[in-house]
């Protein structure tokens, strides 16, 4: 199949065979997307939870190292020199653990955080917006089969029009909701390509300052 930039409106309303076969493969991108969003946010998650692991090992490493000049060594002639090397150390580690901290709380700003947010708005817009355009569609097919079935008596003119207003709401509802819907679709796909690239690019300049930040030190 051709590559299709976007879904035209005014075929919505036209709801055509065709409309609803090219409808299908947007939803089917959005959904591959959804998926691929997912296991990225995992991949993501688990290089934020490393780089929080980082902070408290690295705290903890201070900690114990400090805990050396309290150390009751039977045989502690001549610590002195190790007592005031190790405190150095631990004192550089201090200074790592706090740009290892500042790399963490940046990764959950600029990596962490748009992935997020483009799940749980765009993506769950387009969810959302898929199942009112199932809902309306259903509603209007009802509706079009209730109208179908009426006799054809003159008598049953006054319920006759009564269904033909539901059928005219029920055709503005569907036509209203597939209107929604495209557009979604459509801003998901310019929208997709700056989610795709913002994390890494946080992601990026997070650990190229880190480093910058060491290399100060």
């Amino acid at each position: 199949m051709p590559a299709v930039d976007k879904l035209l409106l005014e075929e919505a309303l036209q709801d055509s065979p065709q409309t609803r076969s090219l409808l299908s493969v947007f939803e089917e991108d959005a959904g591959t997307l959804t998926e691929y969003t997912n296991q990225l946010l995992q991949a993501m998650q688990r290089v934020y939870g490393a780089q929080n692991e980082m902070c408290l090992a690295t705290q903890q490493l201070s900690k114990q190292l400090l805990a050396y000049e309290k150390q009751n060594f039977a045989l502690g002639k001549g610590d002195e020199e190790v007592i005031s090397t190790l405190q150095y150390f631990a004192q550089v580690v201090d200074e790592l653990n706090i740009l290892h901290t500042e790399l963490a709380k940046q990764l959950a700003d600029t990596m962490i955080l748009p992935i997020i947010q483009f799940r749980e708005k765009d993506l769950t817009e387009v969810s959302t917006l898929k199942d009112m355009f199932g809902l309306a569609s259903n509603e209007h097919d009802i509706s079009m089969a209730k109208y179908s079935r009426l006799p054809k008596k003159r008598e049953n003119e006054k319920l006759k029009a009564e269904i033909a207003k539901e059928v005219a709401n029920a055709r503005r509802k569907q036509h209203l909701s597939s209107l929604q819907h495209y557009c979604a679709l459509n801003a998901l796909q310019y929208r997709k390509r700056i989610a795709m690239m913002e994390p890494m690019l946080g992601y990026t300049q997070g650990q190229i300052q880190f480093f910058k930040e060491i290399g100060r030190a």
